[in-house]
């Protein structure tokens, strides 16, 4: 009778060799894929924030000049509150020249004043910067145009919320991607992992991302005298530099999103 003969160790040995080998190949590619998909949604909702914060710009920018093209120049004029607010911004705006743009954060930490919810005490004293955003959600809202800023009135819901001045301290180093979390100020944290976050219109915590303004000045001729040689010095523009960091999947070095818009004075443009 013939004996069928088994497996030997090192046939066992180089299977098992084999299917380690197929089964690290697949578990690395589903961990680069997952990671990159991650990676693809951070910059994606990372974009769609900036933008939202460049087209308020644009918004507020766009209905103050409108308003200031109308004949009713009542502070109860619907187009003209918004002249309130862009005043406002334009009061964060620092002189061409004086702020120092770089932008190369190795950690969003380093941004912000530990755990206080402010953005670091010395950074943007060092850089001249004066950094805020603006609360979407309020701004075509009959609320708080008279003190855009909350000083005075509206202070737990103003339309720009500025760092190291605010009496509630909303900036924070992210913990996943840059968003704004909307919730009243006694928010259970634990809601934020149950997407619980989006309620009303009070923003609550605003995670990697901040605004910071410069002003820039251009030389103008007098109108009521054109052919005159002398020229006077006015702001005619206002650059805005919208930024966001936070820490990607797997890594230790920062990511970083930043964009730039450019917007008038329409009365010296049309000097």
């Amino acid at each position: 009778m013939k004996k069928k003969r088994g497996d030997t160790l090192i046939e066992v040995a180089l299977a098992i060799g084999i299917f380690s080998m197929i089964a690290i190949i697949v578990v690395s590619v589903v961990a680069a894929s997952t990671s990159g998909a991650q990676s693809s949604l951070e910059l994606t909702l990372t974009r769609e924030e900036l933008d939202a914060q460049a087209e308020a710009l644009r918004f507020i920018h766009d209905s103050y000049v409108s308003g200031s093209q109308s004949k009713d120049t009542t502070a109860t004029a619907p187009d003209n509150k918004y002249a309130k607010i862009w005043e406002a911004i334009k009061g964060l705006a620092s002189s061409e020249g004086s702020v120092d743009l770089k932008y190369n954060p190795e950690t969003c930490d380093e941004l912000y004043d530990g755990n206080t919810g402010d953005m670091n005490l010395n950074y943007p004293a060092n850089k001249g910067f004066k950094p805020f955003v603006i609360n979407t959600r309020l701004i075509d809202y009959n609320a708080c145009f008279t003190d855009p800023l909350g000083a005075s009135g509206c202070s737990s819901s103003p339309i720009i919320h500025t760092a190291n001045s605010n009496t509630r301290k909303v900036f924070y180093p992210p913990s996943t991607y840059p968003r704004f979390l909307y919730g009243s100020t006694d928010m259970d944290l634990s809601l934020l992992d149950q997407n619980r976050h989006s309620i009303g219109s009070q923003i609550y915590r605003v995670e990697g991302i901040y605004i910071v303004a410069t002003k820039g000045n251009s030389n103008v001729v007098d109108a009521s005298n054109p052919d005159a040689a002398t020229v006077s010095s006015k702001t005619a523009y206002y650059d805005f530099y919208i930024r966001s960091c936070w820490m990607p999947v797997n890594s230790d070095r920062a990511s970083t999103i930043s964009t730039v818009i450019r917007l008038y004075e329409p009365e010296v443009v049309t000097y």
